[in-house]
């Protein structure tokens, strides 16, 4: 037991860095993937409308296999048996609540959104 705390408390140390550090680094979001498709609409830029026909929503999936910024009907869904995608939330991607469905007879992606983050003064 002893020794697993103290095994804990290294690799914290090793991984953790310094207050001082954190305080003045900046964060920085990836730009959105471009994987096809046209953004159609003015007001809603986390649309993203592809050429594949479709009924339901249910008929869309995504175009790619890792952090998709497309759909594409379920007939030319990619195969993804054997691709190991990373854990990563990546906005302006169908990560982290993005969603693919049928708009308009299109299949399309409705990319999520990087959250507002605010600086405590």
């Amino acid at each position: 037991m002893r020794y697993s705390i103290l095994i804990l408390a290294l690799l914290l140390s090793a991984y953790g860095g310094s207050d001082d550090a954190s305080s003045d680094q900046e964060i920085v979001l990836d730009e959105p993937a471009s994987e096809g498709g046209e953004d159609t609409s003015a007001e809603d830029t986390s649309l993203v409308v592809g050429e594949d026909a479709c009924e339901t929503d249910a008929d869309c999936v995504p175009a790619g296999c890792c952090h998709a910024a497309a759909c594409v009907a379920e007939a030319n869904a990619p195969s993804c048996g054997d691709v190991m995608c990373s854990t990563d939330c990546q906005f302006g991607t169908l990560d982290c609540g993005g969603a693919c469905l049928c708009h308009e007879g299109r299949c399309a992606a409705r990319l999520s959104e990087a959250p507002e983050m605010r600086v405590a003064e």
